[in-house]
């Protein structure tokens, strides 16, 4: 039983918003999800990353563009420029999720 457990990996249980269920590892038949987009990801990191790129699109309104400069921050709390360097990393290292590189690019990142 010890070894079931160790030889598994959580998912989102569709059922129960926020959750997760233990299921065997095995080949994916969706051969179109990356690895990324495969593994549970915290609801609150969904909304925290929502929220930036709101931000980045409110910028883009008042400046025209999206290249924040790297200490600029929003409402003095959030980080915006840090956020777009990071997310600009991720997007070079093929580490970002297709969707969110999608909405990026559609903002004209």
């Amino acid at each position: 039983m010890a070894e079931k457990i160790k030889n598994a990996q959580t998912a989102p249980d569709e059922q129960l918003s926020g959750c997760f269920k233990i299921v065997a590892k095995g080949p994916s038949n969706d051969d179109d999800a990356t690895s990324d987009e495969m593994m549970p990801q915290s609801k609150n990191r969904t909304v925290e990353w929502d929220k930036m790129f709101e931000l980045l699109l409110q910028f883009k309104t008042k400046n025209g563009h999206c290249d924040v400069p790297q200490r600029h921050s929003e409402q003095g709390k959030y980080h915006l420029g840090n956020w777009v360097r990071t997310q600009r990393n991720k997007k070079n290292k093929d580490t970002l999720k297709k969707r969110r590189v999608d909405l990026l690019e559609q903002a004209g990142f």
